[in-house]
């Protein structure tokens, strides 16, 4: 029979994955902040393509945000062109060089990994991640009880 996993344990098993991607992140130059906004300019739309976008979607300060992006447009990953919605907040594209660099994305050993999980403990796996994100979103943002 096996033993139950404490909830210690499955704490610890979700740091060390945590710990583990994010340290894969740290790669090709680039740090994990980076590849999310590679990431992030890749997918959305024209419209959410803004410094200040990214800082609402990372939940970070756009001082944070801002850096990451300048890095980004010095490294001639990003470009960026006026807003003819907002003057003030310029659209940000990938460039080809961009664009190359997310075909070696790190985030893609983990698609890899995940590929190779049956369907249905993919499906489980989905809708558990999905409510312990929710509810640590929750419980940072003082939403619920801790």
């Amino acid at each position: 029979m096996a033993q139950k996993l404490s909830m210690a344990g499955l704490a610890t098993v979700v740091e060390n994955t945590s710990r583990l991607l994010h340290a894969s992140g740290h790669a090709e130059g680039l740090y994990p902040a980076q590849w999310v906004a590679l990431r992030y300019f890749a997918e959305v739309s024209e419209a959410q393509r803004t410094a200040s976008a990214l800082a609402r979607y990372q939940d970070l300060a756009i001082a944070s945000v801002a850096r990451t992006v300048v890095t980004l447009v010095d490294k001639g990953l990003l470009t960026k062109r006026p807003n003819p919605r907002d003057a003030r907040a310029d659209l940000l594209e990938l460039t080809e060089k961009g664009r190359e660099l997310l075909k070696s994305d790190p985030r893609l050993a983990l698609e890899r990994a995940l590929a190779e999980i049956p369907e249905e403990d993919i499906e489980a796996y989905a809708r558990t991640a999905t409510k312990l994100l929710q509810r640590l979103l929750e419980l940072r943002q003082g939403k619920a009880e801790a």
